[in-house]
């Protein structure tokens, strides 16, 4: 099972629209949105950062955009390199489905480096679909 999915819709030179699925054990949270390639590269710098370290500094990546609130936080959770996720959004679309999460989930060191990789690729252009962060 996929923690997180990332699949683009649509784009033209600003903004591209994209849909963004997390999964923990109980839950599973869906957002779709615009996002430019610099909140993408945002994700992939914090990816990198938390990673050159080893997971050592946990490390934040936050999407603010007009009617959605987004924020991944990456730590370690112990010495054997299992990673907690913890997720928190407020969608504020003002139609009856204003919705507000946070949960958490693991996955390994590992799976960090191929969410980087595949995040990388996706601002490549060479796949418009990340699916990464596995428990293991």
């Amino acid at each position: 099972m996929e923690q997180f999915k990332l699949k683009r819709m649509w784009e033209d030179g600003l903004e591209m629209e994209v849909v963004l699925t997390l999964k923990g054990k109980w839950c599973e949270v869906t957002v779709d949105e615009y996002v430019t390639d610099a909140d993408i590269e945002s994700l992939v710098s914090t990816l990198r950062a938390f990673n050159a370290r080893n997971g050592k500094s946990p490390k934040t990546w936050a999407l603010d955009v007009p009617l959605v609130h987004f924020s991944l936080m990456f730590e370690l959770a112990n010495a054997r390199g299992t990673v907690r996720v913890d997720v928190e959004i407020e969608q504020m679309k003002g139609d009856g489905g204003d919705m507000k999460a946070s949960f958490s989930f693991e996955t390994t060191m590992g799976q960090m480096d191929e969410l980087q990789r595949q995040l990388s690729g996706f601002l490549a252009h060479e796949t418009d679909l990340v699916e990464s962060l596995r428990p293991e």
